[in-house]
């Protein structure tokens, strides 16, 4: 039993540890529309394919961009909390193609640390992914967990409703 407790654990903390990270996406991605803006210079901007474990293809949109803010300058990479790259090509290719040919781009800063930034923000599909994948997850888990233990169980209904002579 506590080997199984064991086992079991390791995928309550996947699917928590997705959950979290999806929440915290989302809650940093909508806390950005708040934050201050300035524009940017956009440096690079490009679409990454490459294959994942097995064999298919991910798509990614990479850019880089500077900023100021004061009299500092800023260099930022993060497109939006929690984007990752995905299999759907066309979402992708769309987000390249409003950037591609902007010279400027408008930054979202954290005013607290201005380091902080990103293009843009809101609840969008990486993170609507992440979260539906996570509870998803999650609930498989407790299905099976409940699976187990009623069959690790003994079936007393039964026995005390079998009639002997």
């Amino acid at each position: 039993m506590s080997s199984f407790i064991l086992f079991i654990s390791l995928f309550y903390a996947i699917g928590l540890g997705m959950l979290g990270y999806g929440l915290w996406s989302a809650q940093r991605s909508n806390a950005a529309a708040n934050w201050m803006t300035t524009l940017g210079t956009l440096n690079s901007c490009s679409i990454d394919d490459k294959s994942d474990p097995e064999g298919g293809a991910m798509y990614e949109v990479k850019v880089q961009y500077t900023y100021t803010v004061g009299h500092h300058e800023y260099t930022g990479s993060r497109l939006a909390f929690g984007y990752a790259a995905s299999s759907g090509a066309e979402a992708h290719q769309q987000i390249y193609a409003a950037l591609k040919d902007a010279k400027t781009v408008t930054v979202r800063y954290d005013p607290s640390d201005p380091e902080t930034s990103a293009l843009s923000y809101g609840i969008h599909r990486s993170i609507q992914f992440t979260l539906a994948f996570a509870i998803t997850w999650l609930a498989f888990i407790v299905g099976f967990t409940m699976i187990w233990w009623l069959a690790s169980r003994s079936d007393n209904v039964l026995l005390r409703n079998l009639i002997t002579h």
